[in-house]
């Protein structure tokens, strides 16, 4: 499976595997104002122990957004 696909598969499957959408994660990224790559996936793995694969979607995501 390409990158690509796999991103739109793990979009795909976010709310049952993390409970959240894509867009919850990346409001809750947003208010909490981090600006860097590793902040974000630090901070969704310690405070929401997701994934380092989705955590670190969800920040490149949000970085590509921002």
């Amino acid at each position: 499976m390409d990158p690509r696909s796999m991103e739109k598969a793990m979009l795909r499957n976010m709310l049952e595997k993390t409970g959240k959408n894509a867009a919850d994660w990346l409001a809750l990224v947003d208010a909490k104002k981090i600006s860097k790559h590793g902040e974000i996936v630090n901070y969704l793995k310690s405070n929401f122990s997701l994934t380092h694969g989705y955590a670190n979607l969800i920040a490149r995501i949000s970085l590509r957004n921002n």
